[in-house]
């Protein structure tokens, strides 16, 4: 049993091992300590404290251990013990063993207040009083009883004092001196030379003892933590055999182990994939250990950024899935990355996008200026002319997309769609991925579970990653539309005008057109330029940008329309000037009566008129199609007065070229061509400018009897707009150009029968008072009708429609020639006036049909001058009588014997009969 007054003393030694954290008061082997919690006591120090002193050791159902003292009674004799019965009689901590101490009557720092305070706090006063009695009869007790045991042992005391006095003195006369050291320097001595031997003896053994303890101590924390220190090595296997997920979970299973041994001793290893955790006792880590799980987990660190770095690679690669790279940003998220790469995914595709446009443009920009130096020439109207001719042939056959390869110009116009086809494209494939992503990244789905944006995103929307993302995708449709109006020039709406050499103006076109760029071959790919353009922005649409972003695409097709519009147009007028070199001057197959120019006229003018209307009512977006899906669509009037002054002005300009040609010499387009042309002109002399006048009238003709009413009508239905006055016009104006034409021909030609009428009527020598009765017609006469006739043939071959508008003319001044002829006579005789009559009633006979009005009447004059200057004083009433019947028997003779080289003029019994 232990004694009370020993309490106190195991109470500090307790506290003493508790402080040093040691397993006994008497330590033979340094050990590196882990802190332990200020409250608690490790199991083996109280297992140690109660063997070292013999006291009893209770294992509680809690697991704890408590130390029990051997005297618990009241020195009062009031209680059966000093502690309270319903208190557990174990203490369970250094703190209630010192409290409890305190209790015990015998301990040195025992304090009555504190015991009465504790103990006695609702004992009476009188079972107080009581319990002092009982104390003090109990110290008197002891105290005789101590009294009485010095008492009986008084010789022993004294004999064993003695005895002890007598030792002392004997070994203090012998060696138990100050200069022996009181004996103990020999003791020194053997023990040095002890210690110094098995220093020698054993030294190596405990070194190596030593070194097996550290070995083992190493081998030891290696075996535990075997997979933390082959987490770099499973790291590096992972990542290279591309499995990230397996890498991740090593890595968050490292970085728990890591965490839990910077907490405490007690590390935790995980070797359960599916999470759960196995708790190791281990003994405590030294600083060395601490050390290399520092180096390692360096490492660790050092290959992480490295697989970072691949992530990010793999989150900047565009044409990854959303799905895949929504998994990389969680894996980068797992990782501890430093910055969100949720938005890094989102800019590096903002920037992969608008460089890829750029790009894009770039690459078919140099093929287009490749494609220039490659076919660098100047402008010409008769390259142009060739290029309008066979864009006319490709409007009829509708082969625009046939051999375009070995066309120059169409290479060219292929190439130019193909960019913008390349950056609609791109735009389409891209915009609505990234609009995706942007809304997921507003929405926070990108936002790691764990963080506290996460949170926010619960709360509400961020404002300023909707600006962002919405700011982003303006940017992309801004760099698109940007790329489209500077390569068109949509921001230059007027183009500029320079003077040319002869004195005339004319339209600089833009840099996109080619320099002998036809007007069918820019109305049908700039029509299918802005139909890729708006298909684009339809499907754009579609996805439901923010409003500026949109904003921007239905201003770029606004001004490509515009643009196009207006370059259609230009060209439109500048081929109308030139268009008159197309002319063949082939008959149309189908259209006798004029030549083929006129079809040629009716589609390029058509063609170019329904382009303009293509491009002007072209839809922009799904709504304008719902609303025009059963209603014709209507042109604005803006774009319906520049394309009607376009119409008209080319229209204007094309019916000068037809007199230009009739008035030139004809100089063919395409000499190569012309061996074929000739052939098929038949008995076409285009070098005659009488054919040419008559081919042209006779185009006149068709192109205000049809080619012009059918072409006004037809703009007037689509674009809704009045024409009338404008129709009046256009007929005014093709009067006007068929009169100068067909007088102009008529005139040379009457200037011919008027010479042969002069001559033969005045310069020929005849007397018309003194000739005798007549015999024939004379020959002036057939040599009039002759040339009439050489006009019939003329006429007939080419534009039978004018035969009789052409002799009625010829004949109207051929009667004018013959009145004024005559009344220059100043008389006639009888053989006279009968000569005249007879020629005049031939040629009026003769040219019956096509005596007109104004023919007759001047005929009627014809014969009133001739009797007029008629001297009737040469012959009576009977002979004049008989010899009127004779000249009709001459004009029957010699209308008879004229009728085949006349046949010509004979009258079509079915235009008779009609």
């Amino acid at each position: 049993m232990i004694n009370r007054a020993e309490v106190p003393e195991y109470a500090e030694d307790a506290a003493i091992m508790r402080f040093y954290e040691l397993d006994t008061v008497e330590p033979e082997v340094w050990v590196d300590q882990i802190p332990l919690d200020d409250a608690t006591v490790s199991d083996a120090t109280l297992r140690h404290f109660s063997q070292r002193y013999d006291e009893p050791i209770k294992d509680s159902g809690s697991g704890s251990n408590d130390l029990q003292f051997a005297d618990d009674t009241d020195p009062l004799g009031i209680r059966g013990t000093i502690f309270d019965e319903d208190t557990p009689q174990s203490a369970t901590s250094i703190s209630q063993l010192k409290e409890r101490s305190a209790l015990v009557i015998t301990n040195k720092s025992f304090q009555p207040r504190y015991f009465l305070q504790h103990v006695h706090k609702d004992t009476t006063y009188n079972e107080l009083i009581s319990g002092e009695e009982r104390l003090r009869l109990s110290v008197d007790q002891r105290a005789e009883a101590l009294k009485h045991l010095v008492h009986s042992n008084f010789d022993r005391f004294v004999s064993a004092k003695v005895t002890v006095d007598h030792v002392y003195e004997e070994m203090k006369s012998k060696q138990l001196n100050p200069e022996e050291e009181y004996g103990t320097r020999s003791l020194e001595k053997a023990l040095n030379e002890a210690n110094a031997r098995a220093d020698q003896i054993y030294g190596p053994i405990v070194e190596r003892r030593q070194k097996v303890e550290k070995v083992r101590s190493t081998l030891t924390v290696l075996q535990r933590y075997k997979f933390f220190f082959n987490l770099p090595s499973s790291l590096l296997e992972s990542i290279k055999q591309h499995k990230y997920e397996t890498a991740i979970r090593d890595y968050k299973k490292g970085k728990f182990l890591y965490n839990d041994l910077q907490k405490s001793n007690n590390i935790q290893d995980d070797d359960d994939l599916d999470g759960q955790e196995l708790k190791l006792d281990g003994a405590n880590i030294s600083e060395l250990h601490r050390k290399v799980f520092e180096k390692v987990w360096t490492e660790v660190n050092k290959i992480v950024v490295e697989l970072r770095g691949v992530l990010l690679k793999m989150l900047a690669d565009p044409w990854r899935s959303m799905e895949e790279q929504e998994k990389t940003i969680n894996f980068l998220f797992d990782l501890d990355t430093t910055e969100d790469p949720a938005w890094f995914y989102l800019d590096s595709q903002y920037q992969w996008i608008v460089g890829l446009l750029k790009k894009t443009y770039e690459t078919n920009a140099k093929k287009l200026a490749a494609h220039r130096a490659a076919n660098e020439t100047e402008e010409s109207d008769i390259q142009r002319s060739l290029a309008l001719k066979k864009g006319i042939e490709q409007v009829r056959t509708k082969s625009f997309d046939v051999n375009t390869d070995r066309d120059p110009d169409n290479r060219y116009w292929r190439i130019t769609s193909e960019l913008v086809k390349s950056l609609s494209a791109l735009l389409l494939r891209c915009l609505p991925d990234f609009w995706r992503l942007s809304k997921a990244f507003i929405e926070g789905k990108f936002a790691h579970k764990a963080s506290e944006g996460g949170r926010r995103r619960r709360q509400g929307v961020d404002l300023g990653k909707v600006e962002q993302c919405q700011s982003m995708t303006r940017n992309i449709v801004n760099v698109y539309a940007q790329l489209i109006s500077d390569h068109f020039e949509l921001n230059v709406r007027d183009m500029p005008v320079q003077e040319n050499p002869d004195g005339t103006e004319s339209v600089v076109m833009p840099a996109f057109i080619p320099v002998n760029a036809s007007s069918i071959h820019v109305s049908e790919y700039l029509t299918r330029i802005i139909g890729d353009l708006g298909h684009c922005v339809n499907d754009i649409s579609a996805i439901h940008l923010a409003g500026e972003a949109f904003s921007g695409l239905t201003d770029l097709i606004e001004k490509a329309r515009w643009k196009y519009v207006d370059v259609i147009c230009k060209c439109w007028e500048r081929d109308a000037k030139t268009f008159y070199l197309l002319e063949e001057w082939i008959l149309d197959p189908e259209i006798p009566q004029c030549t083929g120019l006129l079809k040629r006229y009716y589609d390029y003018h058509k063609f170019c008129a329904r382009s303009t209307f293509r491009i002007s009512t072209h839809v922009v977006t799904v709504d304008d199609m719902a609303n025009q899906k059963h209603e014709r669509p209507i042109v604005k009037p803006e774009y319906v007065e520049r394309i009607r002054g376009s119409f008209l002005e080319s229209t204007y300009t094309f019916l000068d070229g037809l007199v230009r040609l009739a008035f030139s010499d004809y100089t063919p387009l395409n000499e190569k061509e012309e061996v074929q042309l000739a052939k098929k002109r038949d008995k076409i002399d285009v070098h005659s400018m009488d054919m040419r006048i008559l081919l042209t009238v006779g185009n006149l003709a068709h192109m205000r009897s049809t080619v012009i009413p059918k072409l006004v009508g037809l703009f007037k239905l689509a674009y809704k707009c009045n024409m009338d006055e404008d129709l009046k016009t256009l007929i005014e104006v093709v009067d006007q150009l068929d009169k100068i034409l067909f007088n102009d021909y008529v005139k040379r030609k009457s200037g011919l029968i008027r010479d042969i009428i002069r001559q033969g009527i005045l310069l020929s020598g005849i007397d018309w008072y003194s000739i005798p009765k007549p015999t024939e017609v004379h020959s002036y006469v057939y040599e009039a009708l002759m040339t009439l006739v050489m006009v019939h043939s003329q006429v007939s071959s080419v534009t039978k429609q004018l035969v009789h508008r052409a002799i009625s003319a010829l004949l109207e001044n051929m009667a004018n020639d013959c009145l004024e002829s005559f009344r220059q006579v100043e008389r006639f005789g009888m053989g006279g006036m009968l000569q005249a009559t007879l020629e005049i009633e031939f040629m009026h006979q003769t040219l019956q049909q096509y005596v007109t009005t104004a023919a007759s009447d001047t005929l009627q004059l014809i014969y009133q001058s001739i009797e007029q200057s008629y001297d009737a004083q040469q012959q009576n009433a009977g002979e004049l009588q008989s010899e009127l019947n004779h000249v009709k028997d001459l004009l029957v003779f010699s209308r008879k014997s004229t009728v085949v080289q006349f046949l010509c003029f004979k009258q079509n019994k079915d235009r008779s009969r009609k």
